[in-house]
């Protein structure tokens, strides 16, 4: 992912996953509030080499959502290209989205908090729609294409199928504590049989009764 805003030089990878520990410190207090002295204090990376890597803290910001969206699509990818028809397979990306969102708390609050600051938006959409709606763009023509999903627009579908777990999987991550129970077999049964079936269901045994 192309970000505006992220490291001047290739950052290591073991300055990389301690850097990651600043996501927390960023959601807790915000992108103005939190100061780059303390993104040394949390992640034992000295002052002098974050400046050596960013030019200012929105670039740390920059660089969490960027790799986020990197890992996001590594693990998105790799569920979808499990074999299966393009409904089973669907269903894996849908899981996998959402354990990726459980597992990755802090920076998704984060992301959503300080978005604008971290990036251009249009960097961001590409790199959303890299991570996750090109994949699943992909299992849902597999399964126009072998039957097992009933699909008129691909795209349209994609994004709103999307839209629903990304937003479902944010809920479930912000909910008070007596609220956590996962509640994904619940999602995915509204991805696959929509709201409207019991309704059909019931006309269809009014029908047959009547006649």
């Amino acid at each position: 992912m192309s970000v505006s805003a992220a490291a001047v030089r290739t950052l290591p990878s073991g300055l990389a996953e301690r850097l990651a520990l600043a996501a927390d410190l960023f959601a807790e207090h915000g992108l103005e509030a939190t100061r780059v002295d303390e993104v040394a204090r949390i992640t034992g990376i000295p002052r002098a080499t974050l400046y050596y890597y960013f030019p200012g803290k929105e670039h740390i910001l920059a660089h969490l959502l960027s790799s986020t969206l990197d890992d996001m699509a590594e693990r998105i990818e790799t569920a979808a290209a499990v074999p299966g028809t393009g409904r089973e397979r669907l269903e894996r990306v849908l899981r996998e989205h959402l354990a990726f969102i459980a597992s990755h708390g802090a920076t998704y609050r984060l992301l959503f908090a300080e978005l604008g600051r971290a990036a251009s938006l249009v960097d961001i959409a590409r790199g959303v729609d890299r991570a996750i709606r090109a994949p699943l763009r992909a299992v849902l023509q597999a399964g126009v294409d072998d039957g097992s999903l009933h699909v008129l627009d691909v795209h349209a579908a994609a994004s709103v199928v999307h839209g629903a777990v990304l937003v479902s999987g944010l809920e479930q991550l912000l909910a008070p504590s007596d609220r956590t129970t996962d509640r994904t077999d619940a999602i995915l049964q509204v991805v696959f049989e929509g709201l409207g079936k019991e309704r059909v269901d019931r006309r269809a045994a009014e029908d047959d009764h009547g006649h």
